[in-house]
């Protein structure tokens, strides 16, 4: 699977996403822009990380659509396929995203830790900052003990990514594109 992200304005960006054997489906706009690393880049990351099979882009993978994406507009297919297609594909996504489990809820927890974590090396000392940090602490202490080294394990691997997604990210200008294999992160 090839994940687009696409720089699509200064402070806007959108995704595009191709699949085997399934419909293209794109984001525009996509939320939470950051000029160090999108939202959906850091889920991206850490799903591919921590192996999650029904996070956002693991449902993706399965043939959902995350339930925020949608099949691209025109293509080969003539308007009564592409409309039967896109019915599909909200249908599967819907059954992916019901039966997504515990790992949906990981998805959004570890993002979480790891994105608070990365900018607070990153970024000057706020009271933002300080704050954001004592809510991951809160948030690390609900995990399971599995669950918590389940994600320590990732860190350096997630780290790692991070900081060489959001180089490349910074680099792009507004209509560039930096894409992604799943789940290996190989730049494309």
């Amino acid at each position: 699977m090839k994940v687009h992200f696409i720089r699509s304005g200064e402070r806007r960006y959108g995704m595009r996403i191709e699949r085997e054997d399934a419909p293209v489906l794109v984001m525009d706009p996509a939320p939470g822009f950051d000029p160090d690393l999108p939202h959906d880049m850091v889920h991206f990351v850490v799903e591919a990380a921590l192996g999650l099979k029904t996070g956002v882009f693991g449902q993706i993978a399965a043939g959902g659509d995350a339930g925020s994406f949608h099949v691209e507009a025109g293509g080969a297919l003539p308007a009564k396929e592409r409309q039967r297609a896109a019915r599909k594909q909200v249908a599967k996504g819907a059954k992916l995203i019901k039966a997504q489990g515990r790992e949906g809820e990981l998805s959004e927890l570890a993002a979480f830790l790891f994105d608070v974590g990365w900018r607070s090396g990153q970024r000057p000392d706020s009271a933002a900052q300080r704050v954001a940090l004592g809510e991951a602490e809160r948030t690390r202490a609900g995990l399971s003990p599995d669950e918590r080294a389940r994600i320590d394990a990732a860190r350096p691997r997630v780290l790692a990514d991070f900081e060489r997604l959001s180089q490349a990210w910074r680099g792009l200008r507004v209509g560039d594109t930096l894409t992604l294999e799943w789940p290996s992160g190989r730049i494309i």
